[in-house]
């Protein structure tokens, strides 16, 4: 082998070398930190976490939770409570996240994976977990492969592909407890709907196992605009969710729709109307004396008393049924 033939080949090793040296630290994905928690130590005091604070890009609803003793509240929300089950996913699945590869670190290509920092314009979603001696910052990107994602520690440059989705809520209302309150149509034995103009709709049953609820006083001459029309009134209130939640405001209401059930349960809807919307204030009590239900009503009370609640509008539209609502046509 000649001296000229040694010294070629030397040059193409330094240069395979340095090729790989340009490709561990470039824009190449790597596997270096494969298996690797993403929140190295996170995992020991996740326990501790007591604020959470989510960043989207401008323009959209950022979201503080915290906690004070064992209760997560909402702060956009006036301090409702927060769900548990949700704050729990997320968190457990921060501590438990490992990198399966490593991704870019160079900021021109941030965007591309969604891992750049919101709170500089960027387009992704920031999380700040905090605690009485921590905080953890990172940067949440696009979903991958179904179920990983793209995530950069807030302030480091290298971006990872993990093994977690992480199911992020978008606003503050999608963080919220979800249940109001759940009466079931067949608990129900009568339903009140009475608006302030003074028109009353009254639908009951006379017996509990009666298959269909009866609507009373209809007016003469007119006819239901179905035989049934009043079950989906009674069903109302079953597995009743909010879309939205405020602090309660003092108003008259327009409706206030009142369910008495055969166990003695009576749950009082007031229907604010505000502007374009309406707003429903719950209460619930014994239907008298007598009754032995004051347990659920001290349950449901201590739930919703001093809110009031957006809910879905066909459930809205049960609560403030009109006559014109139920009826057939005059002219049919």
């Amino acid at each position: 082998m000649t001296r000229k033939t040694i010294h070629a080949l030397v040059a193409i090793i330094v240069g395979l070398v340095l090729l790989l040296v340009v490709l561990r630290t470039g824009d190449i994905d790597s596997t270096q930190m494969a298996g690797q928690e993403l929140l190295p130590e996170f995992k020991s005091v996740a326990n501790d976490v007591s604020k959470l604070r989510i960043v989207r890009p401008t323009g959209e609803e950022e979201v503080t939770i915290r906690r004070e003793d064992k209760r997560w509240m909402i702060s956009a929300r006036d301090d409702y409570l927060a769900d548990l089950g949700k704050l729990r996913n997320l968190i457990i699945g921060l501590a438990d996240a490992q990198v399966v590869e490593e991704k870019t670190s160079n900021p021109a290509h941030y965007a591309k994976l969604r891992v750049d920092d919101p709170e500089e314009g960027g387009k992704g979603t920031k999380v700040v977990l905090s605690g009485p001696s921590f905080t953890y910052s990172l940067v949440l990107g696009n979903t991958a492969q179904g179920n990983k994602r793209y995530a950069r520690i807030a302030d480091e440059a290298t971006s990872y592909l993990i093994d977690q989705e992480l199911d992020i809520p978008e606003t503050a209302g999608d963080w919220l407890v979800p249940d109001i309150v759940d009466v079931d149509a067949g608990d129900v034995r009568r339903v009140t709907i009475a608006h302030a103009d003074g028109e009353t709709i009254v639908i009951e049953k006379s017996e509990r196992e009666q298959t269909n609820f009866e609507v009373a006083d209809i007016p003469e001459g007119r006819e239901l605009s179905y035989a049934t029309v009043g079950n989906g009134v009674a069903g109302a209130l079953a597995k009743l969710t909010l879309d939205d939640v405020r602090a309660g405001e003092e108003s008259s209401p327009t409706t206030t729709t009142t369910y008495e059930t055969w166990d003695g349960l009576t749950v009082t809807a007031e229907v604010v109307s505000d502007d374009d919307s309406s707003w429903i204030a719950f209460s619930a009590g014994p239907t008298d004396e007598e009754s032995a239900a004051d347990d659920p009503a001290a349950e449901i009370n201590a739930r919703v008393s001093g809110w009031q609640y957006q809910i879905a509008d066909y459930k809205k539209n049960l609560l403030t049924r009109r006559w014109e609502d139920i009826l057939k046509a005059a002219d049919e």
